[in-house]
């Protein structure tokens, strides 16, 4: 996995994608619960932009160089890699 004095640049992007996930997630439990109109269609968008950002997270940790444009779309799908746990 990179880290930040091997690859500062790339441990940032890393951490970044992380900290637009947590905002867009507490964004998202804020709305849901005071908008008494939060509905599921709202929701499922939301949850796709928090799991694009985790997703890419997971696949930028061992990359050392700036994501191609393919990379990045095929970057938000859940990984194959990954399996969820709890």
């Amino acid at each position: 996995m990179i880290n930040a004095n091997q690859n500062p640049v790339q441990w940032t992007l890393l951490v970044d994608e992380l900290n637009e996930a947590r905002q867009h997630l507490e964004t998202l439990v804020s709305e849901m619960m005071t908008d008494t109109d939060f509905g599921e269609s709202r929701f499922a968008v939301d949850m796709g932009h928090v799991m694009a950002h985790l997703n890419r997270a997971w696949a930028r940790r061992n990359h050392t160089r700036e994501l191609t444009d393919a990379e990045w779309e095929t970057f938000r799908e859940y990984p194959q890699d990954l399996r969820p746990i709890a």
